[in-house]
């Protein structure tokens, strides 16, 4: 039993791409979304706790639907939209990953995994950051890298963190990169945002070959409780420029991997996985998951 390392799971975005709630779509023949998985894999490696950050108005689906699959798990929910600071009244896009991790610090004392409600890691990759936890320091972070080439889709470009490391796999930075999508010659290009923002009518910003092996960050991170007053202080610094923006997002991998954060207080490790993620971008991923899922349903790796 673990009551030192807690799940927390963020619930809260609004699918936009997908086109609506993806994190509660219930999904495989035991008809539960895809958090239920990730809850299950924490199950098994004995964590008795978890954080789910998510709306207001989702909250009667999580107690209907998941609390009671999880006897064993003591749950508490956290709404970010009606946390501090206030969305402007221009906006209802959630503040991003950084704020939601920040909202559930009064319910973490200790260590913690961070995981996406609507992505699918994997009872290695889970497995493979609690044990990270178990054995490292609390100013020891770590992220689990998968190969860029196992988190593409098929139904169109994607963006992902791309993990930069020095020779002993500590992350440097984890820098955004858009547009991401694989040619039929199997080369992969992305785009930095920076750039096209820069971009103007006469020099478009070019495509960036990347391989397919380069480890990516998609959102699964072992954290302690040391990281709450550095995303409190990124989160004024992010608010001093964007407090009326309303689509700006405060990212929790660019705060938690800042120079001045790796460099005075903490230090992160890539912890590379054997595990494939699965997440749904479009609504044609759906699908592909779906099988998956059933595949594992059939061979007694998940069930309920």
């Amino acid at each position: 039993m673990h009551d030192t390392i807690s799940l927390l799971i963020l619930a809260a975005g609004l699918g936009s791409r997908f086109g609506g709630n993806k994190q509660i779509l219930k999904i495989s023949s035991l008809q539960l979304p895809i958090l239920a998985f990730s809850l299950q894999d924490a199950v098994k490696n004995n964590i008795t706790h978890a954080v789910i950050v998510t709306r207001f108005g989702l909250a009667d689906f999580f107690e209907k639907n998941i609390f009671p699959y999880f006897p064993s798990i003591h749950f508490d929910l956290v709404f970010q939209d009606q946390a501090m600071p206030k969305l402007p009244t221009n906006r209802i896009k959630p503040w991003g990953t950084g704020h939601a991790v920040l909202c559930a610090r009064e319910y973490i004392r200790g260590n913690f995994i961070v995981v996406n409600a609507d992505d699918f890691y994997g009872p290695h990759a889970i497995a493979t950051a609690i044990r990270f936890l178990e054995n490292n320091q609390s100013n020891q972070f770590c992220c689990v890298g998968y190969p860029l080439s196992h988190t593409l889709s098929p139904n169109g470009p994607v963006s992902r963190g791309i993990i930069q490391m020095d020779s002993q796999n500590f992350v440097t930075s984890i820098v955004e990169m858009v547009k991401i999508q694989q040619f039929s010659d199997g080369s992969i290009t992305g785009h930095s945002p920076h750039m096209e923002k820069k971009k103007n009518n006469l020099n478009e910003d070019s495509p960036i070959l990347l391989q397919p092996q380069q480890p990516v960050s998609l959102n699964l991170f072992g954290l302690s409780a040391n990281v709450f007053p550095i995303l409190e202080q990124k989160l004024q610094n992010f608010l001093q420029h964007n407090s009326s923006s309303s689509t700006a997002e405060f990212y929790l991998p660019i705060a938690t991997t800042a120079p001045d954060v790796l460099n005075k207080t903490v230090i992160m490790k890539m912890l590379p996985t054997r595990d494939r993620w699965f997440g749904m971008t479009y609504p044609d991923d759906r699908l592909l998951i779906e099988n998956q899922l059933n595949r594992w349903i059939a061979q007694g790796i998940y069930q309920i």
